[in-house]
């Protein structure tokens, strides 16, 4: 099902103006976006943060696909991006030349991201369309997908932030209280801790988690100490909507 119209439009090109003869496949050259998940399900956008990695970069694969054979020269392809929020050479950069590379049927077209500020505030959207040109067509404009669904196959999302939407996997609130992304962001930092590590269930031990309640609890209780004092103390430590010290447990 999920390759019905790209099989049935290898089935109907023609010839020319030769209506009896139907085109070989080497005759098709057309382009489509080909992205998917672990599952295979193919997708038209991805949605990516900052918050599990310490990088100030990260690089998106966009794969191009081509339907057709593969040529002995490099072919230039048109592919066109837009962004409503964001700025090329500072949200994002471009590297990848826009060309199939010759002998090969895909190319991946890498998408820069950059951390900024900003990021915590609001999600940066990139937009990529492919257009037709005199090398390549564009056969078709979306994929039935398995229950119906289609998906666009000429057009794709990156979607990006340095926050979170839901808490990680591997938070667990009974050691680090209500989840927050100052609390995360302040344990990775004073505990020189991977973020990676937050997103995955029980890749964090009991004992682990033991330990960073009793290591941030007396490091907000310093903090505290050193603010009465009048002396420099971690703003990060207090709660930056209510100023109260934060807490890694529920009661």
């Amino acid at each position: 099902m999920r390759w019905y119209y790209l099989v049935a439009l290898l089935g109907f090109v023609l010839v020319g103006c030769d209506k009896r003869e139907p085109a070989g496949f080497e005759e098709i050259n057309g382009i489509y976006f080909n992205n998917r998940l672990a599952n295979n399900v193919l997708v038209d956008s991805t949605n990516i943060t900052f918050v599990y990695t310490n990088s100030d970069e990260l690089v998106v694969p966009v794969v191009i696909q081509l339907l057709g054979r593969s040529s002995g020269s490099a072919r230039p392809i048109d592919i066109r991006v837009t962004a409503p929020n964001a700025e090329e050479g500072v949200d994002y950069v471009l590297k990848t030349t826009p060309e199939l590379p010759a002998d090969s049927t895909l190319l991946n077209y890498l998408v820069t991201l950059k951390r900024t500020p900003k990021l915590k505030e609001e999600s940066r959207v990139i937009n990529l369309e492919l257009y037709a040109n005199d090398y390549f067509s564009l056969p078709l404009p979306w994929q039935v997908q398995i229950g119906g669904d289609t998906t666009s196959i000429l057009r794709y999302r990156i979607i990006f932030s340095d926050r979170f939407t839901v808490a990680p996997k591997g938070w667990e609130s009974d050691y680090g209280g209500e989840f927050s992304q100052q609390k995360f962001e302040l344990i990775c930092r004073v505990l020189k801790m991977d973020p990676a590590d937050f997103n995955t269930k029980n890749k964090i031990s009991w004992a682990k988690w033991s330990f960073i309640q009793l290591e941030m609890t007396t490091y907000v209780k310093q903090q505290i100490a050193k603010k009465n004092a009048g002396e420099e103390y971690d703003k990060e430590a207090f709660d930056k909507i209510t100023g109260e010290p934060l807490k890694f447990t529920l009661k």
